[in-house]
């Protein structure tokens, strides 16, 4: 009996399917709006019409789709890969164990402190701190003085 050829099942599981084609040049559109523009908003509005792009067959339908098919394979390649090799808890242990060290480093010398000390930020900050609430303070007895010079003419 003939073995079945797995080579395109194979290849067909490679290739991302329309809706992974969709999301992906959505993340792609939102990124580059993000990315060039430094907006939100922008990001958002890219990401929709990119999503959009790819449902048509123009030139614009291509090249979104191709962009968004390349962010689907990467997706799958990375949650792949962090399948394979545990990528994400290696990762946050390893960020833990550097901000630990930071934290001791610091406790033990004194770097944040030394710092302030010779930037004297502390007392920059607490300037500032009581200028806010000076200014505050007064804008509250203004609007108090308001209120009440309303209070009586009514």
């Amino acid at each position: 009996m003939p073995v079945p050829a797995r080579t395109a099942v194979a290849m067909m599981a490679d290739e991302p399917v329309d809706k992974a084609i969709t999301v992906g040049a959505a993340a792609v559109g939102g990124i580059v709006g993000i990315y060039l523009f430094h907006e939100l908003s922008t990001g958002v509005i890219l990401a929709a019409l990119f999503a959009y792009g790819s449902t048509l067959s123009n030139s614009f339908g291509s090249a979104t789709k191709t962009a968004g098919s390349a962010a689907a394979k990467v997706y799958g390649k990375t949650l792949e890969l962090n399948e394979q090799y545990d990528v994400l808890p290696k990762t946050k242990s390893a960020l833990d164990t550097v901000t630990t060290a930071a934290a001791n480093l610091d406790a033990n010398y004194g770097i944040t402190a030394s710092i302030d000390d010779k930037l004297k930020l502390s007392s920059a900050v607490d300037k500032a701190t009581a200028k806010v609430d000076e200014v505050k303070s007064s804008l509250t007895s203004k609007v108090d003085d308001l209120k009440a010079k309303a209070s009586t003419v009514d």
